[in-house]
Parts: structure tokens; C-alpha cells; sequence
């Protein structure tokens, strides 16, 4: 009975301290004249874009890439820093460059075989690619040099807002929260949760943006550490095992994490 009760107590004091905010503290505050902020690569490498140009930033030297004939770009996957995805929705478009921002591949959805309006673009393993199909509603994984859609799941009959993805899962935000997916396509996690303005994955975490808190998930998405939000307004943001990233009228700010129950 004891030992029962040690344990209730030791799991309780756990999640009291889970539910408890965990503190940000500022590091680093860098001015950087940029319409948007991609992230960080696993080499501490920044990305962003301006005027729709592309640029990569290490060692406070720049390297681009840019195609006006794509218009917008409207996202961009780092997760494998030799493969770095960059979508363009309006031309339906998905390029693939190296470390060095030269392309090593391109495929536009509409001259294809099997061509499809795609919403939402990510990198998968090896030679795949998770698609938002918008034609069928459905989370697609394509093999980006044979053209052809390995696996495929059921067709969704929510609002798709937003794509993340990893090599092995792919999430999915919707009005009332946010699916998690396998690379057979089928649907593994449901996570509700209303009003959340953006996430973020770093390896098998999650952070979720809501109005006036931040949230890390674990895997499991069961450990829910919450973070009061910086008094900046911002939309984009990144973070890794150390560091949270915001950019805000101009200025990229770097946050250390502070776990109230280390």
C-alpha cells in the first residue's frame, strides 16, 4: 500500500510540474531584413526568403536560389539538409536543391502521369515525398523519381490548413486539431485540440502554437510542456533539441528552453 502510494505521488508531482509553464530565456536577438524565416538546419545553418528569393546563411555568407517563373513560395523542408524541399504552390511545383542551393530535381505536378493539384508539400525517406492531393483529399506518398504514388491515405473530409512531416509520419492541422499519419498512409494519432495557430516537429516532437502558449509534445504526444509565448507577435517559428526560434519584424530571436522539472 506504500509502495502504491509512493507512486501515486511521485506521478502526480509529475504531472503537476508538467502542467506547470516552463520558462523561455532570451539568447540572442539578430536583425535580419527578410520577408519570411525557414528555420534551422542540424548544422546551425539559417534559411530564408526575400522578395521570393531563397537564401541560405552560414558564416554570414549567403547563397541563393531563385525562379520568378514559379511565383510565391509558399513553404520549404529542411529536414534533410542535402535535400531541401521547396513548394510553389502556384505552379504546382516542387523543387529539390542540394547543400549548395543547386537543384537537383523538379517536379510540376501537372505534367505528370498521375497529375494532381497539391496543397501541401514534404520530405519523406529516401526518394518520397508526402503530397496533400487537393483533386482526391488525400495524404499521397510519391516517389519522386519513378512519378508514382507508393501509398495513399482514405480521402479526408476536413479542412487540411497546414503539412509537417518527418521521414517516417506526416501531421496534418485541421480546424480542430491535428492527425498524425504512417508511410502506409494510415491514420496512427488523432490530437484535438482547437485554435491552434501553427506547429512545428523536430525529429518526433511537436510544438504547438496556441493563442497565448506554446505546447512541446512528445512522440506519444501524451507529455505536454507548456510555454508562455514571448510579448512579440510572430507567425514563424522553428525549434531543435536546444533552441526556439521566432522571427518578428525583422528580427530573428533566439530562445533557450527552460524545463521547470529538470
Amino acid at each position: 500500500m506504500e509502495r502504491f502510494f509512493l507512486f501515486f505521488i511521485l506521478n502526480l508531482f509529475a504531472l503537476i510540474l508538467c502542467a506547470q509553464p516552463s520558462t523561455l530565456k532570451q539568447m540572442d536577438r539578430l536583425p535580419i531584413d527578410a520577408d519570411k524565416f525557414w528555420g534551422v538546419d542540424a548544422f546551425q545553418r539559417f534559411y530564408f526568403s526575400d522578395e521570393n528569393v531563397f537564401f541560405k546563411v552560414e558564416n554570414q555568407k549567403k547563397i541563393q536560389f531563385q525562379d520568378l517563373q514559379l511565383g510565391e513560395l509558399e513553404s520549404v523542408d529542411l529536414l534533410n539538409p542535402l535535400e531541401i524541399l521547396l513548394f510553389y504552390k502556384e505552379a504546382n511545383t516542387v523543387v529539390i536543391l542540394d547543400n549548395r542551393l543547386n537543384e537537383i530535381d523538379r517536379i510540376n505536378f501537372n505534367f505528370i502521369e498521375d497529375s494532381k493539384t497539391v496543397d501541401f508539400a514534404g520530405i519523406s525517406k529516401d526518394d518520397l515525398l508526402w503530397v496533400f492531393n487537393a483533386d482526391l483529399q488525400q495524404l499521397e506518398l510519391m516517389d519522386y523519381q519513378l512519378l508514382d504514388t507508393r501509398n495513399s491515405s482514405l480521402p479526408l473530409n476536413k479542412e487540411i490548413l497546414s503539412l509537417k512531416s518527418n521521414y517516417n509520419y506526416c501531421w496534418l492541422r485541421h480546424p480542430d486539431g491535428i492527425l498524425k499519419f504512417n508511410i502506409n498512409g494510415s491514420l496512427v494519432h488523432q490530437i484535438y485540440m482547437e485554435e491552434v495557430l501553427s506547429f512545428n516537429i523536430f525529429k518526433n516532437q511537436m510544438m504547438v502554437q496556441l493563442k497565448d502558449e506554446l505546447k512541446l509534445l512528445d512522440k506519444n504526444s501524451d507529455l505536454k510542456i507548456t510555454f508562455k509565448k514571448p510579448e512579440i507577435s510572430f507567425d514563424q517559428f522553428y525549434f531543435n533539441a536546444e533552441n526556439l526560434y521566432i522571427y518578428s519584424d525583422k528580427v530573428l530571436y533566439t530562445y533557450e528552453f527552460n524545463f521547470l522539472n529538470n
